[in-house]
């Protein structure tokens, strides 16, 4: 009995776990950092993984706040009438002038982990600060995911 009662908890453990949708209808980014960040927002139709979306190159100051409400507003390839799904970052590492390495961050059910750590390039490509991008995830297609920089 102890064992079924376990394997029950194990089972609900990792539902809760993988209960996150494939994308989010919206993002907040924040950057709680002392240096510029750089990202693309990657996304496809609601609710799919894939990446026929990608928006151009962003950058958000210190201390700065990007709402998207819906992918309308974030360019690139993203169509501007009909909202997508949104479900992952690439993080560079610095803007395009240093050529630097990045990683991504994203939606679980895309394969995406939640977590990049790197060092992060000033405008000038000078190391500026050991930076974490953390993607909290949508729970829904409906809602907002938010792209954090500490």
């Amino acid at each position: 009995m102890k064992k079924i009662g376990s394997i029950l908890i194990a089972m609900l453990l990792s539902f809760a776990a993988f209960a996150q949708s494939p994308s989010a209808f919206g993002l907040v980014v924040q950057n709680q950092t002392n240096c510029t960040q750089y990202y693309y927002v990657v996304g496809d139709e609601i609710c799919m993984c894939g990446g026929m979306y990608a928006s151009n190159l962003i950058a958000i100051p210190p201390g700065g706040t990007h709402v998207y409400a819906n992918s309308t507003t974030l360019g690139g390839s993203f169509p501007t009438t009909v909202p997508k799904g949104i479900f992952a970052a690439k993080i560079p590492d610095g803007p395009l002038a240093c050529a630097t390495s990045g990683g991504a961050v994203g939606q679980a059910p895309c394969g995406l982990t939640p977590l990049y750590g790197y060092l992060a390039l000033s405008a000038t490509c000078i190391p500026c600060a050991n930076t974490k991008a953390t993607w909290y995830p949508a729970f829904a297609c409906s809602d907002m995911a938010r792209l954090i920089f500490t």
